[in-house]
């Protein structure tokens, strides 16, 4: 700081090399005036440096280039994405596998939502999309649609951002602002494990977000785990499947009003808490589709599906459990000579074996049982689906989105009853 303020307060140079005794009284009053305006101009930047030292540790970074109008470029991708049915939502996490999957099959795709950002306590948004993710979706002339989170999924800081208005006003702006900055076609807020009692903080915070980005033309879109009652606790023994504290703060029916579309997170149906089980059983996703449809307008849902799988290893009476990718699984049960097996009523492929670490139990993903979950797409008429994550999924699930896709095409071609996009500037998709 002492050379900062060095900058702004040079030593003072020497008043005879100013002044002499045969200066005049002009001379001298002179002499004050500059002084005086010297001191002021000294104290205004010193003070300017302050506020502008204080300001650059209390925001996060964002970067100097000029905010960019795009019009005419986000009017065509709100008609894209809210013309596509179905609507194909596919999530990146950085990793070298999910580029490649983006380069090969971006055609296929209606939105691309790298998990880049997130916001704190105070409302202050961090993160960027990686250049490469996009440059490679504008080539392809692929919408961007960020995810938001809580890192960490941080419950105390998603609370403390939710019972602030000034802290929700201001990840509102930060919002507005990075989408026009960066041509986002809009976000979507994927806030969880939030405090069940924050449930209507979080209602408000998600219509604040969608009122200011459907004023830009912008669209809003959320992440929510899925509820199979409006009761939380859940304790009816009379159903099987239950609402958990994870699900608790989703507000369906306001939530569903406010936003564009909302991705139902059908997935982790068993986790690494619980027992061996499918990542997403048949019956379970028919469930949640059953209480979020009927409570949500049907084309605002997308079904979340997993191209993940997970395996838990047994070893007396420790359990523990990882994710894996289509590849490891392939790769293990080749090696292995291991046999796949198939649950009937989960509709969903698994495989178990025995070796020096343990009994392993791996239920997964592939092209099967995917297939059978866009089969409940397409007939509950949801508006599309929403896949986590690119890089990890069964190759031939692109034959078969490829399928899904002409499928779509098709009906739109022939349908008397085509939606009504209104893509001006400012107007929301009711």
């Amino acid at each position: 700081m002492a050379s900062v303020l060095r900058f702004f307060w040079p030593r003072r140079t020497p008043r005879h090399c100013w002044l002499d005794k045969r200066s005049s009284r002009t001379d001298k009053k002179f002499w004050n005036m500059q002084r005086y305006a010297g001191r002021v101009a000294r104290m205004t930047g010193v003070l300017l440096l302050a506020s502008v030292s204080l300001a650059a540790a209390q925001k996060p970074r964002v970067s100097a280039k000029p905010v960019a109008k795009h019009g005419a470029t986000l009017v065509k991708a709100r008609w894209h994405v809210l013309g596509a049915r179905p609507l194909a939502m596919y999530y990146y996490s950085p990793d070298s596998r999910g580029i490649k999957s983006l380069e090969l099959h971006a055609s296929q795709m209606t939105l691309v939502a790298p998990q880049s950002f997130w916001v704190d306590a105070e409302g202050f948004v961090h993160g960027e999309v990686p250049s490469g993710i996009l440059e490679t979706a504008r080539r392809a002339k692929v919408a961007v649609m960020p995810l938001v989170v809580n890192p960490g999924f941080d419950r105390g800081a998603a609370s403390a951002l939710l019972r602030s208005a000034k802290a929700q006003q201001r990840a509102v702006t930060y919002l507005a602002y990075l989408a026009q900055r960066d041509n986002f076609v809009g976000w979507q807020l994927d806030l969880e494990y939030i405090d069940p009692e924050d449930k209507s903080y979080y209602t408000q915070f998600v219509q604040r977000a969608a009122a200011r980005l459907h004023k830009d033309g912008r669209l809003l879109s959320i992440a929510v785990v899925p509820r199979f009652s409006d009761v939380y606790p859940d304790a009816d023994s009379s159903k099987e499947f239950h609402s958990g504290e994870w699900g608790a703060p989703y507000d369906f029916r306001p939530l569903g009003r406010a936003v564009d579309f909302m991705t139902l997170m059908t997935y982790d149906h068993h986790n690494s808490t619980t027992p061996p089980g499918p990542v997403a059983g048949y019956d379970w996703v028919k469930a949640a589709l059953d209480y979020a449809t009927a409570r949500v307008p049907r084309l605002k849902v997308l079904l979340g599906i997993p191209f993940y799988g997970r395996e838990w290893i047994q070893s007396g009476d420790v359990i523990s459990a990882r994710t894996l990718t289509f590849a490891e699984v392939q790769n293990r049960m080749e090696r292995l000579s291991v046999e796949r097996l198939w649950d009937e009523r989960w509709r969903t492929p698994w495989f178990q074996y025995s070796d020096d670490f343990g009994l392993h139990t791996g239920w997964y993903e592939d092209s099967s049982s995917l297939e059978a979950k866009l089969e409940l797409m397409q007939k509950y008429h949801l508006r599309g689906f929403a896949a986590w994550r690119l890089g990890v999924e069964d190759p031939n699930f692109w034959t078969l989105a490829s399928a899904i896709g002409r499928t779509g095409q098709e009906h739109q071609k022939h349908s008397t009853h085509r939606p009504v996009i209104r893509a001006t500037l400012g107007a929301g998709d009711r």
